[in-house]
């Protein structure tokens, strides 16, 4: 990996020299080079060039009004090449337009009035640069716990843990139904890519359920469906041993429960029951309706989906019952799919 920048970006040589020496003296920023650029076609050169040699642009602070390119584009500009690049605008008071685009465009983290004060300067790029490390870091830990939840899906896919020819269909597609029910209900982006994650382990917890219990073709007795309860626990124990997102912990432990508090194992009612396990309780359902277990044949998709609503607001959320049934077009694309 190569170094990381701080880049300095104006069209006044002097005004640009100043904040090179300001943010060099401050002592703040030892680990980051000061880069700079005098007007915004020369800066895009230097992202495209910086980023070419591997390195990373932490953060950028630029001038609103530059001949030939404003701020606010460049900083636009520069947002779709490093996403994870921090932005800063300096701009005047009537340039309260262009901080508006620049946060809406360019995620823009901050913008600093002209004349600016040396110490209120240093201090928000200070904040910027060592948000950037930050983020870097929470973005690396993500990456292997993913690597890890991709890991534990392909394992079980090849262990064949439901101990069924339909395990790894299975597994994606209540990823997919989980996806389409989170988007629906207006979940943030961030959580429904957790949740088509991490809803691959729901039953991650059968491994430790003895064969004979998971593929009995009849009805379980007591001591069987105890047994098999178990599996949300052994699930938790296994991904608190992982370190893995509390997003999946929920999943895992919750989605036995049922709306009106008569579910397993907690207990929980209504909108205690986290929001991912509430979805993924109506798509495993669904799935294990409309397709074979060793235990019944596969019902029609009519039959099934009158069953889901016969669980309105008793097994399942209404709310999020509608917005499932609701999208039963691209739901049906997905098992006619073969995926």
């Amino acid at each position: 990996m190569g170094e990381q920048c701080i880049l300095c970006v104006d069209d006044e040589a002097i005004v640009l020299e100043s904040l090179r020496l300001e943010l060099m003296m401050s002592g703040a920023l030892d680990h980051a080079s000061i880069r700079t650029a005098d007007g915004a076609e020369t800066a895009l050169l230097l992202v495209e060039e910086l980023l070419g040699a591997g390195d990373e642009i932490a953060v950028i602070v630029s001038d609103q009004r530059m001949p030939g390119m404003n701020g606010d584009a460049l900083l636009e500009r520069v947002h779709a090449l490093s996403p994870s690049t921090l932005n800063i605008l300096l701009t005047g008071y009537a340039d309260i337009d262009a901080v508006v685009n620049a946060v809406n465009r360019a995620s823009l983290y901050r913008y600093i009035s002209k004349p600016w004060a040396t110490h209120d300067l240093i201090l928000t790029v200070k904040e910027a640069y060592y948000k950037f490390i930050q983020n870097k870091i929470i973005e690396e830990k993500n990456r292997k716990i993913e690597s890890l939840t991709m890991a534990m899906v392909s394992a079980l896919e090849s262990a064949n843990y439901y101990n069924d020819e339909d395990t790894g269909l299975h597994i994606r597609r209540i990823a997919l139904y989980s996806e389409i029910l989170a988007r629906g209900a207006g979940v943030d982006e961030e959580l429904v890519r957790k949740i088509r994650l991490y809803s691959s382990l729901h039953d991650i917890g059968k491994v430790g359920v003895r064969r004979e219990v998971l593929l009995k073709p009849g009805r379980l007795d007591a001591d069987e469906f105890e047994e098999a309860r178990q599996h949300v626990l052994i699930g938790h124990r296994i991904l608190d041993n992982a370190e893995i997102d509390e997003t999946a912990r929920n999943i895992v432990l919750y989605h036995h429960e049922k709306w009106d508090g008569s579910g397993y194992m907690r207990g929980l009612a209504g909108a205690d029951i986290p929001v991912e396990a509430r979805i993924v309780a109506i798509v495993d359902v669904f799935d294990a309706l409309i397709n074979e277990r060793v235990y019944k044949p596969a019902l029609p998709l009519e039959e099934s989906i009158g069953i889901l609503a016969k669980g309105k607001g008793g097994h399942f959320d209404p709310d999020l019952l509608d917005i499932f049934l609701g999208s039963m077009e691209e739901i049906a694309e997905i098992m006619h799919s073969g995926r």
